[in-house]
């Protein structure tokens, strides 16, 4: 396997776990419209994206690569937060929103890419 093929099933798993997560947050965002959910309630579903997203990520990328997978998956969820950190910072002109639960997200992000990978 080439590193152009590796850096190409990334690229391939980051792009379906984004159309995944859009999908998922613009049905969240539905639901809080027109059933007026709870931050908490929403918190937990954006959590819960953030896994699906990058499990489903993991599990393209695993698709792809025959060894490591876990290894594939856990950079494709690096990656994916890595993203989600940059766009915040770029957004909120700062590292506030972030910091609060910057940590726990990247370790829930490898940890669902890691079994997305896993388990393809």
């Amino acid at each position: 396997m080439t590193k152009a093929y590796g850096v190409t099933a990334v690229v391939k798993a980051l792009i379906v776990a984004y159309i995944v997560t859009g999908v998922l947050l613009f049905g969240m965002a539905f639901a809080m419209y027109k059933m007026g959910l709870q931050e908490r309630t929403v918190d937990f579903g954006v959590t819960f994206i953030y896994i699906l997203a990058t499990a489903i990520g993991g599990l393209v990328v695993g698709k792809c690569m025959k060894q490591k997978k876990f290894l594939w998956g856990c950079l494709v969820g690096a990656l994916y937060v890595l993203i989600i950190f940059i766009a915040s910072f770029i957004v909120t002109k700062g590292f506030a929103s972030i910091a609060n639960d910057g940590i726990s997200t990247l370790l829930l992000c490898l940890g669902g890419g890691m079994l997305g990978g896993m388990i393809s």
